[in-house]
């Protein structure tokens, strides 16, 4: 059975918009955490599940977590057509729907047994790797007491694996909103009366969310209202990006674990493009959907990989980037240089007439010539620039200082040899790849190259903004 938006049970609470309440408290009440999971996109109720919580997606697709409200406590086969009615939406678009939660004020006898065990796998049972064969036998345990007492397995399997299950008191709502926006959104601090005039705002978007889908967009313009002129501080915030592989589809993520292994030096072009098409589409998310530019990154990456993702927020589409990096965070909302040179430049001509040159750049130690033995070659006749030093980064103003230097020096030397592509080799700390990458606007098309098994091997290539 498949399910969609014109079948019976999506249509009756939109035509009637009565019986609300019990799902608007519980949607008004979770949404400072929504807010506070980075790939929150909106959310709409009456849709083809009472609510569905949208998040952007790989691919930029969207994901959706479908909950089901119900303001008493469900007999057990309605609990289980509640279950089954979930496996129907997942198995007709299983990408689409990857999360479900029924929300009951309670569960009766039949089924709350089966409600407590997944409780137990799921709050001390998380201590446990997921592979644990504690963990395994307790799950097969709780499908053998579904089949004991009568209860469809197939389903029980399903629930194990993808629905939650909640008990909520809808009387709670307004009182528990300010306590959840102070456990969320820490950075927003609040009077009594500013929650108050937040949670009102938040009421008037849910109260239509049958008709039209509510933007996080819309819920952020509400908090810089009631913020005033404390919405800076709001609009400052970063958004982390998550980078590695099998982050929650609610969190903002790029996988690029297989990029930073050795095995990316065999990555195709597609492959590498595909990575800065993710990379881009996140980007837009963010500027789109939230209003705020700033952005937290993990520096600790390969090469090209942290340059890739500098170039994706970059400066010129209006983004900050905070990177970590061995403890510390660099931050190109802070313009403060230190004082003198960072790097020694050296310039040989070359034959540019292709449109083409060579730049290395390394700190503390030189690239060295192996930058010419880059695999495939043709590079030795080319234009070449060479900014190296032995200094070290140990401040945010040293950072500044070597960008800019690197960032002018490019800048000169492309218009010196006119060039339409820079090969670009960089032996340096990850911060300084990524937050370089983020100034790479106004260059040219730059070919990036990572030391893989004792060569320099091809990678990304950035275009230019």
């Amino acid at each position: 059975m498949t399910v969609g938006l014109l079948e019976r049970e999506s249509t009756g609470g939109a035509t009637a918009r009565v019986g609300f309440e019990y799902q608007d408290a519980y949607v008004l009440q979770s949404l400072p955490r929504w807010l506070a999971q980075s790939a929150f996109s909106h959310v709409v109720s009456e849709a083809v599940g009472d609510v569905e919580v949208c998040y952007f997606g790989p691919d930029a697709a969207v994901r959706r977590m479908m909950l089901e409200a119900k303001d008493y406590a469900l007999t057990a086969p309605a609990f289980w057509e509640e279950v089954q009615r979930f496996k129907n939406a997942h198995s007709t678009s299983p990408l689409e729907f990857v999360r479900f939660g029924l929300v009951c004020r309670d569960y009766n006898t039949k089924t709350s047994p089966f409600i407590e065990k997944l409780a137990r796998l799921r709050g001390v049972g998380s201590s446990y790797q997921s592979n644990s064969v504690i963990l395994e036998q307790d799950r097969k345990d709780v499908i053998e007491w579904a089949r004991t007492y009568g209860h469809p397995v197939e389903l029980a399997e399903f629930a194990l694996q993808h629905v939650d299950f909640v008990t909520y008191a809808a009387g709670s709502a307004d009182a528990a909103f300010p306590g959840e926006l102070e456990q969320h959104l820490p950075s927003i601090d609040l009077s009594g009366k500013e929650s108050a005039r937040l949670r009102d705002l938040f009421k008037r978007h849910i109260a239509r969310s049958s008709s039209s889908p509510v933007q996080r967009k819309e819920l952020e313009a509400d908090i810089c209202s009631v913020l005033d002129q404390r919405g800076d501080a709001w609009l400052s915030t970063p958004t982390r990006v998550q980078l590695g592989g099998g982050a929650s589809f609610e969190l903002l993520g790029l996988d690029v674990e297989t990029f930073n292994g050795p095995e990316r030096g065999k990555k195709s072009p597609e492959e590498w493009s595909t990575l800065s098409r993710a990379a881009a589409a996140a980007a837009s998310f963010i500027k789109t959907s939230t209003g705020r530019g700033g952005v937290l990154l993990d520096g600790k990456q390969r090469m090209s990989t942290a340059c890739l993702l500098g170039h994706a927020f970059t400066a010129a589409g209006g983004f900050t980037l905070r990177v970590e990096h061995n403890g510390n965070v660099f931050r190109t909302d802070l313009h403060e240089k230190a004082a003198g040179a960072f790097f020694s430049e050296v310039r040989r001509p070359g034959d540019s007439l292709g449109g083409q040159g060579v730049a290395w750049l390394g700190f503390p130690s030189p690239v060295g010539s192996d930058a010419l033995l880059a695999r495939g070659g043709g590079l030795a006749g080319l234009p070449m620039l060479s900014l190296e030093s032995g200094r070290a980064v140990g401040s945010q103003e040293e950072m500044n200082l070597a960008v800019a230097q690197a960032k002018a020096a490019l800048m000169s030397f492309r218009a010196a040899n006119r060039l339409e592509l820079l090969h670009l080799f960089v032996k340096a700390p990850s911060a300084f790849a990524m937050l370089l990458g983020h100034r790479l606007n106004g260059i040219c098309k730059v070919q990036l190259y990572d030391w893989v098994n004792g060569m320099y091997c091809a990678t990304a290539i950035l275009d230019a903004a």
